[in-house]
């Protein structure tokens, strides 16, 4: 009988999604965006994670199957091993504040019995920070497989990140921030997360002059392949800050190479050489990936197998 995982990586706006099989490849034809509804009251929410579970699940094909089980990239603050979301003040996943995600989905699920029999007798719902997931997906079928250390960043909205030693994700050792988290860390006149971001952009563009009112980064990243000169320095002094917020970084944990994924890493034409000027190890690979949902969902598939083999 075939296995597969169902995986969502949730944001703000949409929730990516796939169903993959007990190897970590993504079934043909699962692979969706789906509205995340992250102001919707407590209820919807739910119903609609529910749904989606479901909608995913109908769209297996085989005569016989199990779902081994659900995971979910979700942002925080979140108590990832026990499902409970702490998210406020953000204007999404508000009105989950305090709920337990797992004990909701699980109750929910149970009432179906055309899901409960396609259930795995150890099926699980885990939940886990997109940094780590896409670090753990880029470990298993990605570029950090050709090395032995490497750190992976996500650079969205903020900073995400992780460490990664010998197949191992480091959250807490000396060489390393708390966590892994780089983004708290201090860095020019604030943290990371103010510079390395989206945010980050938009402040660069401001600075240069440019009315960002509702302006995209990706608008400005048009303009800057567009040959505007201006949009083609925010980029390139962007590049220059994300290379010098990783020398301390780099210097205390001496990876063989530093992944980037997420939104601005569509940019990368446009700011790597400015990582180069300002990096100080000159012998570091720097590797990025488009399509960072894929590999999030190879990791939450490698999170889901790893937790069922230790259950």
């Amino acid at each position: 009988m075939n296995k597969y995982a169902i995986a969502f990586d949730v944001g703000g706006l949409f929730i990516k999604s796939a169903v993959l099989d007990d190897k970590g490849h993504v079934l043909p034809g699962t692979y969706t965006i789906y509205p995340a509804k992250s102001k919707e009251q407590k209820e919807v929410i739910i119903e609609h994670f529910v749904g989606l579970i479901k909608h995913q699940t109908n769209r297996i094909l085989d005569k016989s199957f199990e779902i081994y089980g659900v995971g979910y990239a979700f942002p925080g603050p979140f108590d990832y091993p026990g499902g409970i979301s702490y998210i406020r003040q953000t204007d999404k996943f508000e009105h989950l504040y305090g709920v337990n995600l797992r004990e909701e989905l699980t109750m929910r699920l149970e009432q179906d019995p055309l899901f409960v029999a396609r259930r795995a007798d150890r099926f699980q719902i885990r939940f886990e920070n997109d940094a780590n997931l896409f670090a753990l997906g880029e470990l298993f079928a990605g570029h950090a497989r050709a090395f032995n250390r490497s750190i992976c960043l996500t650079i969205g909205t903020g900073t995400g990140s992780a460490f990664i030693d010998n197949g191992q994700l480091i959250a807490n050792r000396a060489d390393v921030p708390p966590n892994g988290w780089v983004y708290k860390e201090p860095f020019g006149a604030s943290i990371v997360d103010d510079y390395i971001s989206k945010r980050g952009i938009l402040r660069l563009a401001q600075q240069a002059g440019m009315k960002t009112e509702g302006l995209e980064v990706k608008a400005i990243a048009d303009m800057a392949r567009g040959g505007d000169a201006v949009s083609r320095g925010v980029f390139h002094q962007f590049g220059r800050n994300l290379g010098m917020m990783l020398n301390p970084f780099v210097a205390a944990f001496r990876p063989e190479a530093v992944i980037i994924g997420g939104q601005i890493a569509k940019s990368k034409d446009l700011f790597l050489d400015g990582v180069s000027e300002t990096l100080q190890n000159s012998l570091l690979a720097i590797r990025t990936v488009d399509e960072t949902s894929l590999s999030t969902f190879v990791g939450i598939a490698q999170m889901l197998t790893q937790s069922a083999a230790k259950a």
